[in-house]
C-alpha cells in the first residue's frame, strides 16, 4: 500500500485538472463608441427654419441667436454657412451605417468621426455644422480651423450662445471639429429653452468640457463666490 502513495500523489493534478470546468469562451471584440452621450430627438413642434440657411432648423431659441451670429459675421465680410443643423435619429442612421451590410462591424471604426445614431447632437436641434463660403476649405475638414469663419466663432460664438463640442485632443476621444457647434444660451440666457439645453449637454459638459465653451450662470447662492452652483455639481454621468 506504501508503495502505491507516490503513485497516487502524481496522479492528484491530472485527476483536478480533467475535472476542472471546460474554459469559456472567447469574448467578443468591444465595439467602442468613443463615450458618445445617448440624445433623444427634438420635438419637431420646437423647430423653425433659419431665414438665413435654407434647409437649417433648429430650436427657435437657437435659430434666433444663430441668425444674430450670422448677421455679426457679416457685418465682418464673413460669410458663414451650414452644411448640416437638425438630423433625426433616423437621418443619422442612414449617414452612420451608409454602405455598410452590418452597421455594428463597422461603428468602432465610425464613431470616432460622427456619432451612432441616437447619440448625436444634431438631433437636438442644438447643434450645426459650420462651413466658410467662398474658399478653399471643403465642408467638414479640419481647415475650417485656420478660415477666417472658424478663427471669428473661436473668439465670438460664445457670446451668442454656442460652444465648440469637440475641440482638439478632447477627452472622449472622438476627432477634432472645429467646424461643429452646440447652442447652450447666451452666459445671461436664463430662459426655459437655454436651461433646457444646458441640461441636455450637462453631462457631456462636466466629462468632455468644451472649449471655448459658454459660461454659465451662476444661481443667487453662488454668485460672487467663484463656485458652481449646486444643480450643476451633481451631474449625472453616462453615455
Amino acid at each position: 500500500m506504501r508503495a502505491l502513495a507516490p503513485i497516487l500523489f502524481l496522479l492528484l493534478p491530472a485527476a483536478a485538472q480533467a475535472e476542472d470546468p471546460p474554459a469559456p469562451p472567447p469574448l467578443p471584440p468591444v465595439v467602442r463608441l468613443f463615450n458618445h452621450m445617448p440624445y433623444g430627438e427634438a420635438d419637431p413642434l420646437t423647430l423653425v427654419p433659419v431665414p438665413s440657411l435654407p434647409g437649417c432648423t433648429l430650436v427657435r431659441e437657437a435659430a434666433e441667436d444663430l441668425e444674430r451670429l450670422l448677421g455679426s459675421a457679416r457685418a465682418e465680410g464673413i460669410d458663414l454657412g451650414a452644411v448640416s443643423c437638425f438630423r433625426s435619429i433616423e437621418h443619422q442612421r442612414r449617414v452612420f451605417c451608409a454602405g455598410a451590410a452590418n452597421c455594428d462591424l463597422v461603428a468602432r471604426l465610425r464613431a470616432r468621426f460622427i456619432g451612432p445614431p441616437g447619440h448625436s447632437e444634431h438631433a437636438t436641434g442644438y447643434a450645426i455644422d459650420f462651413v466658410q463660403r467662398g474658399i478653399d476649405c471643403r465642408a467638414a475638414e479640419q481647415c475650417f480651423a485656420l478660415t477666417p469663419a472658424g478663427k471669428w466663432l473661436m473668439r465670438r460664438a460664445p457670446d451668442f450662445g454656442f460652444e465648440l463640442s469637440f475641440p482638439a485632443g478632447n477627452k472622449q476621444g472622438v476627432a477634432w471639429e472645429p467646424w461643429h457647434w452646440r447652442w447652450v444660451g447666451r452666459a445671461t440666457d436664463l430662459g426655459p429653452r437655454a436651461q433646457a439645453a444646458r441640461m441636455r449637454f450637462a453631462a457631456a459638459q462636466a466629462r468632455f468640457p468644451a472649449l471655448p465653451a459658454v459660461a454659465r450662470p451662476q444661481t443667487k447662492a453662488a454668485a460672487g463666490t467663484g463656485q458652481v452652483p449646486a444643480a450643476a455639481a451633481r451631474l449625472p454621468e453616462g453615455d
